[in-house]
């Protein structure tokens, strides 16, 4: 009778599925190296996700993924149109070189911004998916971060494409087209990336405690644009005001950006090391801000 009782039991046990229980606890982070295994096993998930959220974006739109291009370039003509009127005119000699500026200045800009702003909604547009599925909730705002360049990438034939023709008609503007310190334009997209990602895990946070946070980056990340080294030059701050270039967690690639894009220049070894360190700091307090609070989610989404 006990024989099978216990065989019962143990054909039970064995099909029963695998329950979690998470417990009220304190703010902690969950062990990492078991976490990011996960991440990484489960990034398949992320970039599908990222695949059918940019589907779904453009699906009524005639033009669709066209407006990726024709947004920012739209916006880039107008601030280009704004600011020669207040310097009182482009001259034949920086006219192209101010579009071009404002253009691939503009293009970064909102590749981070994306990146921050989608990733911010991340969690709670995800709500379905945190309440059904366990797995990292890292991975939401990394969805949204691969849908970002999947976004940005098309901008830069773009770029090329108007240079060129600009070139024609203003044959003598120094903006360089094939010049080694290309080479370093990865590495730049790249640190911006990481640090908007780790923004993005910080913001994600704020937006689930505090709904509004998703409409405050509207404005946010306008006056963020304005403060940035995009509507104007690096150049332009000079002694203890150039430390406003590097408080800003974008200046640095930024500024990289226009000596590489415009100047055709290395980036300065100030901006590498500011690039570096929000890299760090953006990375570090967004994943213990995030992963800290991640049980969280799923009570208040």
């Amino acid at each position: 009778m006990s024989t099978k009782g216990s065989a019962g039991s143990e054909r039970k046990s064995a099909t029963s599925p695998l329950i979690q229980v998470f417990e009220p606890h304190k703010a902690k982070t969950p062990p990492l190296i078991p976490y990011f295994t996960e991440f990484w096993a489960r990034r398949t998930f992320a970039l599908e996700l990222a695949r059918f959220a940019d589907k779904a974006e453009y699906l009524e739109s005639k033009l669709g993924k066209a407006w990726l291009v024709l947004n920012p370039l739209f916006l880039s003509l107008v601030y280009f149109l704004l600011v020669t009127v207040l310097r009182g005119g482009a001259s034949k000699t920086t006219g192209l070189s101010t579009l071009a500026h404002i253009l691939i200045g503009i293009f970064v800009f909102y590749f981070a911004q994306n990146i921050i702003s989608d990733g911010a909604q991340s969690i709670t547009a995800g709500g379905r998916l945190i309440l059904n599925q366990a797995f990292p909730r890292a991975l939401l705002p990394f969805s949204s971060a691969v849908r970002a360049f999947g976004q940005f990438w098309p901008t830069i034939p773009t770029y090329f494409a108007v240079v060129l023709i600009g070139k024609i008609f203003y044959p003598k503007t120094h903006i360089p087209l094939a010049d080694w310190n290309y080479a370093w334009a990865p590495l730049i997209i790249a640190a911006l990336a990481i640090t908007a990602f780790g923004l993005s895990l910080i913001f994600a946070v704020m937006n689930v405690y505090f709904r509004d946070t998703s409409k405050l980056l509207t404005y946010t990340t306008r006056i963020w644009l304005y403060g940035s080294p995009v509507l104007w030059k690096p150049e332009m701050l000079h002694g203890w005001h150039r430390a406003f270039l590097f408080v800003n967690p974008l200046g640095p690639c930024l500024a990289a950006t226009y000596h590489v894009w415009i100047d055709g220049i290395s980036p300065s070894t100030s901006e590498f090391v500011g690039m570096g360190v929000w890299i760090i700091l953006s990375m570090v307090i967004g994943t213990y801000f995030f992963t800290s609070r991640e049980r969280d989610f799923a009570v208040r989404v």
